[in-house]
């Protein structure tokens, strides 16, 4: 079994697909924070109920965010950002 965290370069390590009402908005390839992806939403006006958060270069799923939820800069999995049986 591959290491989730395997491919982290800390270098636009991250791709996000945004979601709003249960339906896919925008998909981003290449985010360097998570925070500052989301202050970038919020200045462009894209609306969302959460982001779906993957390691870039193996395109892992890491965990999704719910808007509101607390935001770094990097995801800390021991008390941010979810994960989902199966992902």
């Amino acid at each position: 079994m591959r290491n989730i965290y395997e491919g982290l370069k800390d270098k636009n390590d991250y791709s996000v697909t945004v979601y709003l009402n249960g339906q896919k908005r925008l998909f981003t390839e290449y985010v360097h924070t998570i925070y500052s992806y989301t202050q970038w939403l919020q200045k462009k006006g894209i609306e969302w109920d959460y982001i779906l958060v993957y390691v870039r270069r193996t395109r892992a799923v890491l965990c999704f965010y719910k808007k509101g939820d607390y935001l770094h800069s990097k995801p800390d999995f021991s008390i941010r950002g979810r994960t989902k049986q199966g992902w």
